[in-house]
């Protein structure tokens, strides 16, 4: 349905409401109604004035006087209490006797003080009312660090200064529309994001404005300023809720804002991370790192205004969109990768440099190790959050000393391995997991020495064996340590025990 109906539609809905007493006056209240409702948000305003509003707010949160806003120091205090005063002038209710969600952090040894700023706007619509749409950015930076004698602060302007100035006149704008709102809106600062998405986590595990299950959408501004730089506006998760895509597109279309790129995973480096992780839509709204990311040059002065005064206007269209569409519901494919062993299919490459050589059960000796090393493609068949499945294709190198001299052969591998995982961080990006499993080897071409293998009745063509080790998974990057141990003899002489057997450092990367 397009955009313009669904306003009409719901706004009809709220006209039904005005009491129909008096025949003169309800008909004009209901024309007034209807074009309050269908008015662009803030199409008809200046831009300008916008961008300069935002200006405003980064350059206070990104001065040198906050610190870097890291966690612990006096710049971060600052922040928040600035954060809240627009949240109070904007006119937002509380989140409680204050708009301060505290919690303390244990790094190392000591006990750091952290804070959400959290508020919220209740819906107008007597049915979705009690549904809620979460608008996030986090506030914390890197803080500062010393270099010699000279403190150099990271201040943080796009990371996520950026963010919070669009949240801020977000807020703004939608306490004047609050009679158009149909879904409530909770607007969350959040805190020690870079320090593991914690702040997130905490409202996701202690709320007490709602239930999380009446959370029906969640949008995390993370780095918004570089909007030119990157050619267009980023929207990871946009799939992850019914009509997610086509919603942007449309937005996009009415607003002159370019969207470059649209997923339908949870982003796993933001805030989205723990709501998504609670079975939660979210969206990552992001420009891109062409900023100078997480360095003491992303600087107030460098962010594109206009950009973000453009992503502040689509966001308002989204934002009402989504608070006043009757169904807000998670794919299909979102709410499968949420079921124990819901199942999700990812390609990769992988690399594999080691040493490999024979060893000899019923001897006394091994042959020394010469390098091996084989490279190809993956797919990770992941089953829920505990384990998976990874086949491989690769071009093997492989071989051993010799009495001949090196012992050498290429071959074409394909292990299939289980990962299960034992452990992670918080954030759930990083994850241990054993790996176990087994592999089968065609050789292709040999030498022993000067001389070629004979693969017909010298040397077995095929060889099948084991794999055991232990991996690391770093958002897409896998490491590993894998033992490889050949199950099947390598010479002509039945009972001569001669195995290979191949020890690898492991690096993959999954798209």
């Amino acid at each position: 349905m397009p955009l313009f109906v669904r306003k009409a539609y719901f706004c009809l809905r709220l006209s039904i409401i005005i009491p129909m007493q008096k025949a003169v006056i309800v008909p004009f209240l209901v024309l007034v109604l209807l074009f309050s409702c269908l008015a662009i948000p803030l199409q008809s305003q200046d831009l300008t004035v916008i961008a300069d509003q935002l200006r405003k707010h980064v350059s206070i949160l990104a001065s040198d006087s906050l610190e870097g806003r890291g966690l612990g120091t006096d710049g971060k205090i600052l922040a928040k209490q600035y954060i809240a005063e627009q949240f109070r002038s904007a006119g937002l209710e509380p989140y409680g006797d204050d708009y301060f969600q505290h919690f303390d952090l244990r790094i190392g040894l000591a006990r750091v003080p952290a804070s959400n700023v959290i508020g919220y706007l209740p819906g107008s619509d007597p049915e979705l009312g009690d549904e809620y749409i979460v608008i996030g950015a986090h506030y914390d930076h890197l803080g500062y660090e010393y270099r010699g004698n000279d403190r150099v602060i990271f201040p943080g302007a796009d990371d996520n200064a950026s963010g919070i100035a669009v949240l801020i006149e977000l807020a703004r704008y939608f306490s004047g529309q609050r009679d158009n709102l149909g879904r409530s809106i909770i607007f969350i600062a959040f805190d020690a994001e870079e320090s593991g998405l914690l702040g997130a986590e905490r409202f996701i595990s202690d709320n007490k404005i709602v239930d999380n299950e009446n959370i029906k959408l969640m949008f995390s501004l993370d780095m918004v300023g570089m909007y030119r730089a990157n050619e267009g506006l980023e929207l990871i998760g946009m799939g992850t809720f019914e009509n997610g895509v086509d919603l942007a597109r449309e937005v996009a279309s009415r607003t002159g804002l370019e969207v470059s790129k649209l997923t339908a995973d949870v982003a796993p480096r933001t805030d989205t991370w723990p709501f998504g992780e609670a079975g939660i839509p979210a969206v990552h709204v992001f420009t891109g790192t062409r900023s100078p990311y997480h360095k003491p040059e992303d600087t107030w002065d460098l962010l594109d205004y206009e950009g973000m005064a453009l992503i502040t206007s689509y966001m308002t269209e989204l934002v009402l969109n989504t608070s006043i569409t009757n169904i807000l519901h998670p794919t299909r494919r979102f709410e499968r990768l949420l079921r124990p062993y819901g199942l999700r299919i990812s390609p990769g490459i992988i690399t594999n440099i080691g040493r490999s050589n024979h060893v000899y059960p019923d001897e006394f000796f091994n042959a020394s190790g010469v390098f091996a090393f084989s490279t190809g493609f993956f797919l990770k068949f992941q089953f829920g959050r505990k384990f998976s499945l990874q086949p491989e294709l690769l071009y093997d190198y492989n071989g051993s000393q010799s009495p001949a001299g090196t012992y050498r052969r290429h071959s074409v591998t394909v292990p299939l391995n289980l990962h299960l995982y034992i452990a992670g961080d918080s954030g759930g990006f990083v994850k241990a997991y054993p790996i176990m499993g087994g592999y089968y080897r065609y050789h292709l071409a040999g030498k022993d020495g000067g001389t070629s293998l004979n693969f017909d009745n010298q040397h077995p063509s095929g060889e099948w064996g084991i794999n055991l080790g232990f991996g690391l998974e770093i958002l897409r990057v896998q490491v590993a340590y894998t033992l490889r141990r050949g199950l099947t003899d390598l010479t002509a002489n039945p009972g001569s025990g001669s195995f290979a057997n191949v020890s690898y450092f492991t690096m993959g990367y999954k798209f």
